[in-house]
């Protein structure tokens, strides 16, 4: 009797188990949506960059050098140097990157998302814009 019940018990959990695996499909078709791409014109491209450029200063910024303890002047790096090339490899952007408010740049942040990262070297990232 009581392995009756316990083959019972395994049959339901079992049972259980493929209707949720069924809801989670289900559930998984219903909402799942196409992702608009992130692709940019190469005129919103470039109003993107210019507003970066101006936003972030870019034009405007020099590095800055301290003393080090034995009075050598060492140059402080920014914290990122993001440079980004378009198909042909020319260089469209690079903005170094002084405060992390400056990742927070919507307009950076969309530049970014429609670009593929291509590697990091040192504190420098580097993107591709098929533009």
């Amino acid at each position: 009797m009581n392995s009756l019940v316990i083959n019972n018990w395994n049959s339901i959990k079992r049972r259980l188990i493929l209707v949720v695996g069924i809801l989670v499909a289900i559930g998984a078709t219903v909402f799942a949506h196409e992702v608009e791409e992130a692709k940019l014109s190469e005129k919103e491209a470039h109003e993107l960059i210019g507003l970066i450029k101006e936003e972030l200063e870019v034009e405007k910024y020099t590095p800055t050098y301290i003393f080090d303890e034995e009075g050598m002047m060492e140059e402080v790096s920014p914290l990122s140097i993001i440079k980004i090339y378009d198909a042909n490899d020319v260089l469209l952007l690079e903005a170094p990157i002084t405060k992390l408010r400056q990742y927070k740049n919507k307009h950076l942040r969309k530049l970014l998302n429609a670009s593929d990262f291509l590697t990091e070297y040192g504190n420098s990232k580097y993107y591709r814009l098929d533009i």
